[in-house]
């Protein structure tokens, strides 16, 4: 804590003002990052269903992640300590609620496949997840290396040809 106070320019006390642990820094860096998510899923995703919005939605998430590759590294440190089944980050419930309405209005509009949206919604966020993990810490690679080939993948398993 004390780093992270020197870090931020504060006193050391300042920190637990706001944050009793480390822990509980950890938890709201990942809370701002999914709700990063969700800010550009809804400016990416507004207007038309389709192709182009797609790839840019995925783009820039992958795009965002990678310029927060130690905020990734936190959420991959928080899995292997089996933390993330302590509580599920309220940015990650309105990204799932955001992504599951988004795949709804495209099948009421007609422009997607038929699916269980929530269903629907948990593998295309996962496929993300797992790029940028994959990507950004097993591999040492960029995102883009997976970027073209996920997008060919969701627009062929969402739009209806």
């Amino acid at each position: 804590m004390r780093q992270i106070a020197e870090q931020a320019g504060v006193a050391h006390g300042t920190i637990y003002l706001y944050f009793g642990t480390k822990l509980a820094v950890a938890d709201a860096l990942i809370d701002s990052y999914i709700s990063d998510i969700s800010v550009i899923l809804e400016k990416s995703l507004s207007g038309s269903l389709g192709p182009e919005q797609i790839r840019t939605c995925v783009h820039k998430i992958l795009l965002h992640a990678s310029k927060n590759s130690d905020i990734v590294r936190l959420l991959d440190i928080r899995v292997h300590l089996g933390l993330e089944n302590i509580r599920q980050p309220d940015a990650d419930k309105k990204l799932q609620k955001m992504l599951s309405a988004v795949i709804a209005e495209g099948i009421k509009r007609g422009r997607f496949r038929e699916y269980d949206t929530f269903a629907a919604a948990a593998l295309v966020s996962g496929l993300v997840e797992w790029i940028t993990r994959y990507s950004l810490m097993w591999l040492k690679c960029d995102t883009s290396l997976f970027e073209e080939t996920a997008i060919q993948m969701l627009e062929h398993a969402l739009i209806k040809s």
